[in-house]
């Protein structure tokens, strides 16, 4: 496709040049992905692996405070699918590359399909989004409701969900805790997916609070990191995350990180089934600049780079 052919003309030399001219220094990048194949996943692999060193996420606060050759990549998968244990963790152990995964715990072992996934098969069987379902004003409102109006919709249609589709059905926790003894990073990502910004303050704290007990419980040992649900968060959440246990909290800010990089809110660069090499490419070298991607978290907050403490590290912050 003529499409692609640009895309990779321009991707060819972008992210070097992105990473040397744009925003120096940077350490690396933490890319967020949800479920991919064992295919997908191996496409992925190959090509981060020829640009980053794939780092565990033990290794991440000593990879941000000191120089190497070459930039870090911490693969995360969000969510819990169970395509992550059948598919995804064995080629990742297959291939002896390091990854987190962030579990909604209330989803695991058996929950409903989250509300998300719902309302894409939802769009996918009519060919349209239904009025008041618009993805980014629903990530507005709180999960109670959320939840009433697509499950609404999906009656009033007649459409169900196949939960057998292990791209949208959860992990057991047998899963979780096989995944903890191969040397994977288990994080919480919630109880129930909620957006956290859109809930009560109180509630809020007791997502996070929950999933991290949970995973913790499950694991028999102290869960080290929460990531925010679509990436929504505010600085005394995420801080509460950090006072339950967690030690890195993560986002959905579309840049890499520098040194002097606030564990409390690393940014994540999201990948999706179906990149390209060339579009992987392209992403992180507009990731890298720290400024033009948008945040996929719905909030409309945009984000600049911000010059942080020591080497002239960068981060992001809200403008």
């Amino acid at each position: 496709m003529i499409e692609e052919r640009i895309i990779r003309a321009v991707a060819g030399g972008a992210l070097e040049m992105a990473v040397r001219l744009g925003a120096r220094p940077l350490r690396g990048v933490i890319i967020n992905e949800h479920w991919l194949s064992a295919a997908e996943t191996r496409a992925h692999v190959a090509w981060l692996a020829r640009r980053f060193d794939l780092i565990h996420h033990d290794e991440l606060r000593a990879r941000l405070e000191r120089r190497a050759a070459r930039p870090f990549c911490l693969l995360t998968f969000d969510d819990g699918k169970r395509s992550n244990a059948t598919e995804t963790a064995p080629e990742l152990e297959r291939l002896g590359v390091p990854a987190a995964f962030y579990v909604t715990t209330g989803f695991i072992g058996g929950g409903r399909p989250l509300w998300f996934d719902r309302l894409a098969v939802l769009v996918r069987t009519l060919g349209r989004v239904p009025a008041a379902l618009d993805a980014r004003a629903l990530k507005r409102l709180p999960l109670a409701v959320i939840d009433e109006r697509v499950d609404t919709a999906c009656r009033a249609h007649g459409i169900a969900v196949d939960g057998s589709d292990e791209r949208i059905a959860a992990m057991s926790w047998d899963d979780v805790r096989a995944l903890s003894s191969l040397g994977f990073t288990v994080g919480a990502h919630g109880i129930r997916h909620t957006v956290l910004t859109s809930e009560r303050d109180a509630d809020a704290r007791a997502e996070i609070a929950g999933s991290l007990d949970r995973v913790s419980r499950e694991l028999g040992a102290p869960c080290k990191s929460f990531a925010f649900p679509n990436g929504n968060y505010t600085e005394p959440l995420a801080r509460y995350a950090l006072a339950r246990g967690a030690e890195t909290v993560m986002t959905t800010e579309p840049t890499w990180v520098g040194p002097g990089a606030r564990l409390w809110c690393l940014p994540r660069v999201q990948l999706f089934p179906g990149s390209t090499r060339a579009r992987i490419e392209l992403k992180l070298a507009l990731a890298a600049t720290g400024r033009i991607l948008a945040n996929p978290d719905g909030t409309g907050r945009r984000y600049i780079v911000a010059r942080a403490a020591g080497d002239g590290g960068v981060t992001a912050r809200p403008t």
